[in-house]
């Protein structure tokens, strides 16, 4: 049975039986297999560990990408809410939420934290927007250093329901980032708040970053680049632009205000912006 234990005040790391380590070779086996493409072998060996220890969160998680790869979205949803619902069990009475820490540093925190996430994108590609939201708060509250990447989901949650505010609450608390959701992100919720000094600020700081953000925004015609790989994008990188384009260009594109101006913003922070490079 998993349980928690304290590792400073508002600290916790969870704690595994002794057959987890018993069965680490044979799920990093299966781990090996999946990232190899060989599905069927490796959800036998994810289904052989749960056999063995039925609480085994990352062999659940596992196996539910084995079944999302296969297009069972419905039950791959099933097993992360099944595994969510096991590690919340072993939250202590005195685990005192928003305040106490999960985090990703603690090796053992990890399968929780991927299972956390694996169901906040099922419940957001449901449409359940609250819902996933929800989730990706709950994550980003117990591992706030966020080594997953949730709050760029978060801020595009918080577009779709039109809580700029609470959106730029979470761009500031990442002051430094230069995730595309997070830096243009700002950006366009300081245009949308009227905030048009800070707003500009925030662009030129964004295009400076990540110029081919900017230029995969303003295209009119959007080809996935060549250079891109499933699961992986490059920093800076014209497969980055184009995902972000792909996730978040609509909230864009349906102010033609905020895309004239960036337009104007490119043209002073780019000088190639004037002749005709957005097609």
């Amino acid at each position: 049975m998993l349980k928690l234990s304290r590792v400073s005040p508002h600290e916790w790391e969870f704690v595994y039986p002794d057959i987890y380590g018993d069965l680490m070779d044979e799920f990093h086996r299966g781990c090996e297999l999946y990232e190899e493409g060989n599905l069927d072998e490796a959800e036998k060996i994810f289904q052989a560990v749960l056999t063995q220890m039925p609480d085994h969160l990352d062999a659940i998680h596992h196996l539910a990408l084995v079944l999302s790869d296969r297009n069972l979205l419905d039950e791959a949803r099933d097993l992360w809410e099944q595994t969510v619902r096991i590690g919340h069990k072993a939250f202590p009475q005195d685990f005192e939420i928003e305040r106490d820490l999960l985090e990703w540093g603690w090796l053992d925190n990890r399968p929780f934290l991927r299972c956390l996430h694996g169901l906040a994108l099922a419940r957001y590609e449901d449409g359940e927007t609250e819902e996933a939201l929800k989730l990706f708060r709950e994550s980003l509250s117990l591992n706030p250093g966020d080594n997953q990447g949730i709050r760029a989901m978060a801020v595009e949650a918080l577009f779709e329901l039109g809580r700029f505010e609470d959106a730029l609450e979470i761009t500031m608390k990442y002051p430094n980032d230069i995730m595309p959701e997070t830096i243009y992100g700002r950006a366009l919720i300081l245009f949308k708040l009227g905030q048009r000094q800070e707003a500009t600020a925030a662009l030129q700081k964004a295009i400076g970053y990540l110029p081919l953000v900017g230029k995969e925004l303003l295209k009119t015609k959007h080809r996935l680049p060549r250079t891109a790989r499933p699961g992986t994008v490059t920093l800076g990188g014209a497969d980055e632009a184009y995902d972000y384009w792909e996730r978040s260009g609509r909230f864009w594109e349906e102010d033609t205000a905020a895309l004239e101006w960036l337009r104007e913003i490119m043209k002073q922070t780019d000088p190639k912006a004037h002749r005709g490079k957005y097609r």
